[in-house]
């Protein structure tokens, strides 16, 4: 049997109103030389009867059940069960291109390269974004992925044999920003890459429950800083400060949404104290301001700050 060209890999969760849009655009490829995982990560809606539904109808649709264990540790199921020569992943609240395939495929076949990336939109509510995607020829792939690119797996066409090369897996207790930790560890080993100046993916941001700043609890700050954590493992000294700049972020999310108590905030946040403020010039004085006081003044004036702040921004709109 003839080897599959491309496997797409998608992890589900309870996707069950947006999953059928994704699946028909990818029914409706013009290349037809691959392969569909539906990986059903422990759903509790009708999301894994669609799978079944869309499997019997087209034989390059394969249904997979499973417990629940996280998007990384899915992700990487998905790797381990592709047949194709190249993979690359799609999210159920998304759709794709018609030549979404076979554009990144046969960029692929002619450069001969590991990843073959392209651009994308963004559909934020209604309104459509174009965001450019190419790799700078100044600067190498890991500084593009921590700076400038998403690092989304969408728009990422990658040789499967370089898995397995090179030794890259997904984190399976990362479940947030699981996807750039895994193409900067890719980008480190040394990969050639190709690029295809044109959007093929349809990315949207309305469906996204994170999207939305009051939204953020417990657990998702703590998912953050877990991602914060597994930059400061993979990289360089050289990204430190830079670093230091998106843990203040997640501070500063912990802030808004109230996520925890003054105590619990101040134990877990209470090294950011010898934070030398003046090393954070890109950073919004009245973030720094509100971090400040909320570990050297007052955790409630903190609080009161940012409802402000949070309050004026909204009026705006």
């Amino acid at each position: 049997m003839d080897k599959i060209s491309v496997s797409v890999i998608v992890a589900i969760f309870n996707a069950e109103k947006t999953l059928p849009r994704l699946l028909d655009s990818l029914c409706s490829q013009t290349m037809h030389d691959f392969e569909v995982l539906l990986l059903d990560d422990g759903s509790t809606d009708g999301s894994g009867a669609i799978c079944d539904r869309y499997a019997d109808l087209d034989r390059r649709f394969k249904a997979f059940h499973k417990a629940n264990e996280g998007i990384g540790a899915t992700r990487q199921f998905g790797i381990e069960h592709a047949s194709g020569e190249y993979t690359i992943h799609a999210d159920a609240d998304d759709w794709v291109e018609p030549d979404y395939l076979e554009l990144l495929y046969q960029t692929a076949l002619l450069t001969g390269v590991d990843m073959v990336m392209s651009d994308y939109f963004e559909e934020q509510g209604g309104k459509t974004v174009y965001c450019k995607q190419k790799p700078s020829q100044e600067t190498d792939l890991l500084h593009d992925l921590f700076y400038n690119l998403y690092g989304g797996p969408w728009n990422k066409l990658i040789k499967h044999s370089v898995y397995t090369e090179r030794n890259i897996r997904y984190d399976l207790d990362l479940n947030y920003g699981e996807d750039k930790i895994f193409n900067m560890r890719l980008a480190m080993t040394g990969i050639s890459v190709s690029y295809v100046p044109k959007a093929l993916y349809h990315y949207d941001t309305g469906v996204n429950p994170d999207s939305a700043i009051h939204g953020y609890s417990v657990e998702k700050i703590r998912k953050r800083e877990q991602y914060v954590q597994a930059l400061r493992k993979l990289l360089p000294d050289s990204y430190e400060l830079d670093i230091d700049n998106r843990h203040l972020d997640v501070v500063y999310m912990a802030i808004l949404s109230k996520a925890f108590t003054k105590q619990v905030f101040k134990e877990k946040f209470s090294f950011l104290s010898r934070v030398k403020w003046r090393n954070y010039q890109d950073k919004a004085f009245s973030i720094k301001l509100i971090i400040w006081t909320s570990l050297n003044l007052s955790y409630g004036f903190a609080l009161f700050l940012s409802y402000i702040k949070k309050t004026k921004r909204q009026l705006k709109r």
